[in-house]
């Protein structure tokens, strides 16, 4: 029985390999065939327990050899050792939100035009939702609400430059106004939110 054969060193390899599974399979197999022939060397071809146990001590226990694995991996290279446990209830709870301050400020355009307090009340809440998440940055938040301002104040505008005197053309841009820059302020905050939220 060769050194890499004793069953303490089996057991050793085999705990490693376990705990190493996030590696990719080249560099987890590289790990490994090092690691036997260090102790190849290191208890020859005829071991004893006592060799092996020392060998096995100078290298360190199987934990702490797969964390300095881990520590020495691009994080981009590390596969997940386990399949991903379900979101927790803060990070569902703020997905809900995040997709609850998206849809309040998109449909806030059309309900302004239709109806009036509606309107205001899906404006408000989405831009309090928004402007009260951590989960986007100033410019994002900025851009979405220049966005979901765009309608109101283009209605307003509109009302008073043409003394409330509005065409048929006059409303269907209104109602364009209306539908594209909220749904564009929607959909910039539903893309630029992280994966987690």
């Amino acid at each position: 029985m060769t050194g890499t054969e004793h069953p303490l060193v089996t057991d050793y390899l085999t705990t490693i390999e376990r705990e190493a599974s996030f590696l990719p399979a080249g560099r987890r197999e590289e790990l490994l065939a090092d690691l036997r022939e260090h102790l190849s060397v290191a208890v020859g071809d005829e071991p004893d327990p006592e060799t092996v146990r020392a060998a096995l001590e100078r290298l360190g226990s199987p934990s702490a050899i797969v964390a300095a694995a881990r520590a020495e991996e691009p994080e981009n290279l590390v596969t997940p050792a386990a399949p991903a446990a379900p979101a927790a209830p803060e990070a569902q709870s703020r997905s809900s939100r995040t997709v609850a301050t998206a849809v309040l400020l998109g449909v806030s355009g059309v309900a302004l035009l239709a109806f009036d307090f509606a309107g205001l009340v899906a404006l408000a809440v989405g831009l309090g939702l928004l402007w009260t998440s951590a989960v986007w940055d100033r410019r994002t938040k900025v851009l979405a609400t220049a966005l979901a301002l765009a309608t109101p104040v283009v209605a307003l505008l509109g009302a008073f430059l043409l003394a409330a005197r509005l065409g048929p053309t006059e409303l269907l841009a209104l109602l364009a106004v209306g539908i594209a820059l909220p749904a564009t302020a929607a959909v910039r905050l539903l893309r630029t939110r992280p994966a987690t939220a």
